[in-house]
Protein backbone atom coordinates (compact mmCIF):
# COMPACT_ATOMS: atom_id res chain seq x y z
CA UNK A 1 0.00 0.00 0.00
CA UNK A 2 1.55 3.16 -0.87
CA UNK A 3 0.89 6.09 1.06
CA UNK A 4 1.25 10.35 -0.06
CA UNK A 5 3.76 12.08 1.48
CA UNK A 6 1.70 14.16 4.27
CA UNK A 7 2.67 17.25 2.30
CA UNK A 8 0.86 15.50 -0.56
CA UNK A 9 -2.49 15.72 1.40
CA UNK A 10 -5.34 18.19 0.93
CA UNK A 11 -7.28 18.53 4.06
CA UNK A 12 -10.59 17.50 3.73
CA UNK A 13 -12.63 19.30 6.54
CA UNK A 14 -11.80 21.71 9.54
CA UNK A 15 -10.27 20.67 12.53
CA UNK A 16 -13.44 22.17 13.90
CA UNK A 17 -15.89 19.83 12.17
CA UNK A 18 -13.85 16.90 14.13
CA UNK A 19 -15.20 14.98 16.59
CA UNK A 20 -12.18 13.81 18.37
CA UNK A 21 -10.97 17.68 18.75
CA UNK A 22 -14.48 18.55 20.10
CA UNK A 23 -14.11 15.41 22.65
CA UNK A 24 -11.04 16.62 23.81
CA UNK A 25 -12.00 19.72 24.30
CA UNK A 26 -14.62 18.56 26.46
CA UNK A 27 -13.13 16.08 28.29
CA UNK A 28 -10.57 18.52 29.05
CA UNK A 29 -13.49 21.07 30.58
CA UNK A 30 -14.67 18.58 32.24
CA UNK A 31 -11.74 17.12 34.19
CA UNK A 32 -9.77 20.81 34.77
CA UNK A 33 -13.83 22.37 36.38
CA UNK A 34 -13.92 20.69 39.71
CA UNK A 35 -10.18 21.55 39.69
CA UNK A 36 -10.46 24.92 39.33
CA UNK A 37 -13.72 25.16 41.33
CA UNK A 38 -12.09 23.58 44.28
CA UNK A 39 -8.81 25.98 44.15
CA UNK A 40 -11.27 29.08 43.73
CA UNK A 41 -13.38 28.30 46.70
CA UNK A 42 -9.41 27.50 48.36
CA UNK A 43 -8.25 31.02 47.64
CA UNK A 44 -11.21 32.37 48.93
CA UNK A 45 -10.82 30.92 52.16
CA UNK A 46 -6.87 30.90 52.70
CA UNK A 47 -5.30 32.94 50.08
CA UNK A 48 -3.13 30.37 48.49
CA UNK A 49 -3.19 27.89 45.92
CA UNK A 50 -2.66 24.38 46.09
CA UNK A 51 0.51 23.89 43.04
CA UNK A 52 -1.07 20.12 42.60
CA UNK A 53 -3.88 21.70 41.44
CA UNK A 54 -2.29 23.76 38.77
CA UNK A 55 0.22 21.05 37.67
CA UNK A 56 -3.35 18.76 37.38
CA UNK A 57 -4.92 21.44 35.05
CA UNK A 58 -1.21 21.58 33.11
CA UNK A 59 -1.14 18.10 32.08
CA UNK A 60 -4.79 18.06 31.54
CA UNK A 61 -4.22 20.17 29.19
CA UNK A 62 -0.98 18.84 27.97
CA UNK A 63 -2.40 15.80 26.99
CA UNK A 64 -5.42 17.80 25.39
CA UNK A 65 -3.32 19.76 22.75
CA UNK A 66 -0.95 16.32 22.08
CA UNK A 67 -5.09 14.49 21.44
CA UNK A 68 -5.60 17.58 18.70
CA UNK A 69 -2.20 17.43 17.45
CA UNK A 70 -2.29 13.80 16.51
CA UNK A 71 -5.57 14.05 15.39
CA UNK A 72 -4.54 17.49 13.30
CA UNK A 73 -1.10 15.48 11.61
CA UNK A 74 -3.43 12.11 11.40
CA UNK A 75 -2.68 11.10 7.20
CA UNK A 76 -3.69 7.55 7.40
CA UNK A 77 -7.02 5.67 7.87
CA UNK A 78 -7.71 3.83 11.27
CA UNK A 79 -9.92 0.87 11.49
CA UNK A 80 -11.40 -0.98 14.66
CA UNK A 81 -11.92 -3.98 16.22
CA UNK A 82 -14.86 -5.86 14.90
CA UNK A 83 -17.66 -5.17 16.70
CA UNK A 84 -16.63 -1.36 18.11
CA UNK A 85 -17.89 1.80 16.06
CA UNK A 86 -15.66 2.91 12.91
CA UNK A 87 -14.32 1.22 10.27
CA UNK A 88 -13.01 -2.31 10.27
CA UNK A 89 -10.30 -3.85 9.12
CA UNK A 90 -10.68 -4.46 5.40
CA UNK A 91 -10.54 -8.51 4.71
CA UNK A 92 -6.89 -8.94 2.19
CA UNK A 93 -4.98 -7.58 5.11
Amino acid sequence: MQTKPSSAITPTKSVFQSKTFWGAILTAIAAISPVVAENIEEYQTTGKIDPNSVSQVVVVLATTGLTILGRIDATEPLYTPNGMPGANKPKAE
